[in-house]
């Protein structure tokens, strides 16, 4: 760059030769420029010189007298030069700096002249102008390896969520199926686990649903399956024999209350899980609560079916809604007694703890699996995938419902089992 900076000098000086205007333009240029040049003719005289640099002026520095001696021999270098000029770096002994010797010869008018330029390498206003110049270059290198770098980087994070784009939209369509892959980045890996836990999330949802219809479907087709099966036989068979017509519509409304009862348990369901189940705490008595709550399951107690003990301290009270928390104690009450073991026995009691009371339902049946015991709160969840008709009237909703209104009341619910011993049911009530 600093040889650019001296043929352009040297380009001036000879276009000045020719319109016979050195004084003019050279000094600026050589200020400019920081360098001193002389111009000699053939004859080894001196036609014109310049100098900013003073005593640091490698052609200025041999006396008049030695000139001839001084100069002749980079006039014959210039006049035997390949090329149309020569340089070469020679070292300032006095200030330790390295030049840069230029000639050229040069034909202005037939006439010939030989121009020798001597320049620092390292002045500081060439240093900031070379640094200028290479800024452009090193700007124009970073952007295009930046943006290099940003379209490569771009397209390794693009790339995999166009898969999972992709991935989704089959999601979308229903393919619960779908996997979403990685992408090499800790916050995409985070996004295709997410994606894969709901997918798998989904999945089990579209099992329940599919399991939903089919046991929904099962227990109202039979009930009307049977409706209609007596009512034809009382049309044609029993409409005339009092007796016979009696039993087959009551078995016609048997039917009706159980369709009834699955209708009523679906509606308080879906209630329950949409938000809009309002609590109205009040105090009441645990016991005389469970009391009447027993009450209800008469005909198996008086039938000796079954024997349900309350063991609860008559002065207990909790806080909470009488109504729906008795709604939870009948299903568990209910469950209890389709699981009752050889003994007969249920037991309800009331365990007083720091700022709450755990009220538990205890049967002494067959238990449950602990695989099966965080599923056994969703409706219509069986054991047995085999799904058969509650006989005893239940819809297979109970334990569904009764976790809705625990978290509906923010309770801690739960079951604790062990296999061939029994479970226990249990909700905790705050104290009243």
């Amino acid at each position: 760059m600093k040889i650019t900076d001296i043929r352009n000098v040297a380009a001036a000086i000879e276009e000045s030769l020719v319109t016979d205007k050195l004084s003019e333009n050279i000094v600026q240029i050589a200020v400019e420029n920081n360098v001193c040049a002389v111009i000699y003719n053939k004859n080894y005289q001196m036609v014109y010189s310049v100098d900013s640099l003073g005593v640091n002026c490698f052609l200025t520095r041999s006396p008049i007298s030695d000139q001839k001696a001084f100069i002749e021999e980079y006039v014959l270098e210039a006049q035997t030069v390949t090329g149309s000029d020569y340089y070469f770096t020679m070292q300032n002994t006095n200030f330790r700096q390295e030049m840069i010797f230029y000639g050229k010869e040069v034909k202005v008018n037939l006439t010939e002249f030989y121009i020798f330029i001597n320049a620092p390498i390292e002045p500081l206003d060439s240093t900031i102008s070379i640094l200028q110049d290479q800024f452009i270059y090193v700007t124009i290198a970073v952007l295009f390896l930046s943006t290099m770098i940003s379209g490569i980087i771009s397209f390794r994070i693009a790339k995999p969520l166009a898969n999972m784009t992709e991935s989704a939209k089959k999601l979308a369509f229903g393919d619960v199926n779908v996997k979403f892959d990685y992408g090499g980045y800790s916050e995409i890996d985070d996004l295709a686990d997410t994606l894969n836990f709901a997918t798998g999330e989904l999945s089990k949802m579209d099992e329940l649903r599919r399991d939903l219809i089919a046991n929904v479907s099962h227990d109202i087709k039979t009930p009307l399956t049977m409706i209609k099966a007596y009512a034809e036989m009382i049309k044609e068979l029993s409409g005339d024999h009092p007796v016979k017509r009696n039993e087959h519509l009551d078995i016609i409304l048997s039917e009706a209350n159980h369709l009834n009862r699955l209708v009523n348990d679906m509606l308080q369901l879906s209630l329950n899980q949409s938000n809009k189940l309002s609590i109205d705490a009040v105090q009441f008595n645990l016991k005389k609560k469970m009391t009447e709550i027993v009450g209800l399951f008469a005909g198996f107690t008086d039938s000796g079916q079954v024997n349900i003990e309350i063991d609860i301290d008559r002065k207990l009270k909790v806080e909470a809604d009488e109504v729906k928390i008795g709604q939870v104690m009948f299903n568990f009450i209910n469950n209890a007694i389709r699981h009752v073991g050889e003994d007969k026995k249920i037991i309800i009691k009331a365990e007083v703890l720091e700022k709450a009371v755990r009220v538990s339902v205890i049967d002494h049946g067959e238990g449950i699996e602990d695989a099966h015991l965080p599923y056994i709160w969703d409706r219509y969840y069986k054991i047995d995938k085999n799904y058969t008709r509650e006989t005893d009237g239940g819809t297979g909703l109970g334990l569904a419902i009764a976790k809705s209104i625990c978290v509906a009341h923010h309770l801690n619910f739960g079951v604790l089992s062990t296999i061939q011993e029994g479970s226990t049911f249990y909700v905790d009530l705050p104290l009243a």
